[in-house]
This record gives structure tokens, C-alpha cells and sequence, in this order.
């Protein structure tokens, strides 16, 4: 690490035939080609990076087990499944509600709103007698 920042390893052939040209300095080049330069950097930084990050990111392979995990004990697969029920009955009322209608909520609401005005009137009459 230098004062401005991470050293970087990178090769590419464009890097090379710009470096080559950078040998007497960036002041001796035009302005294309520094920019050409920069863009050149740029790029086999970035493939470098992106080459770490995939090394890094390897995909997991999914259990083809029922209970989807690697565990093998069987309290950590009751643990799993539960987990994965639990979050399945999370995920149903949601999944309800945004398959209704307008209609159908229309409908709910005047089918509670009804069974409201039914039990106040009930309440009522009871206290009334």
C-alpha cells in the first residue's frame, strides 16, 4: 500500500502498449492518448477485481435433501424444517391477499362492516331488556 492508495498488479496487452509509450513520462503523450492510457488502467483493474470477487463469491450448492440443509443431526433438521414451515405461513397470508380482487375486498369489508352493525344491535337489545 502506498500513500495514494493500493498497489495493483495488472497486466493487459492495451496496458503494455500504453506503458511502453508512457516510458518518457505522461507530459511527452497527447491528451488521446493519456486518456486511452487511463482507460486502459481502468479496465484491468476492474477485470482484476472482478476476478477476486468471483474467486471469493463461489455459488453454494443447495442439499438435495427434503429438509433443504447439510446438517446431519436430526435436531438441526427438525430446526430446518421448522424454520421453512415457518416461513412458508409467513409468506401465505401476503400471498392471499395480493391474489384478492377490489371486488372481493369490497365485498369483505361490507360482509364485516354488517356483522358489526349485527352484533351493536345485538348489544344494545340486551341491554335494553
Amino acid at each position: 500500500m502506498t500513500e495514494h492508495g493500493p498497489e495493483y498488479n495488472v497486466a493487459s496487452p492495451a496496458l503494455a502498449k500504453h506503458r511502453r509509450l508512457a516510458r518518457e513520462g505522461l507530459a511527452a503523450m497527447t491528451r488521446e492518448q493519456v486518456v486511452a492510457y487511463a482507460n486502459a488502467v481502468e479496465a484491468a483493474v476492474l477485470a482484476a477485481q472482478r476476478r477476486e470477487a468471483m474467486r471469493a463469491c463461489v455459488p453454494r450448492q443447495r442439499c438435495g435433501c427434503a429438509s433443504g440443509t447439510w446438517h446431519s443431526d436430526g435436531a438441526d433438521i427438525h430446526e430446518a424444517v421448522r424454520q421453512q414451515q415457518r416461513r412458508a405461513l409467513a409468506a401465505c397470508g401476503s400471498q392471499e391477499r395480493r391474489a384478492r380482487s377490489d371486488v372481493e375486498w369490497q365485498s369483505m369489508y361490507e360482509a364485516a362492516m354488517q356483522d358489526k352493525a349485527r352484533r351493536i344491535a345485538d348489544e344494545l337489545w340486551e341491554q335494553a331488556a
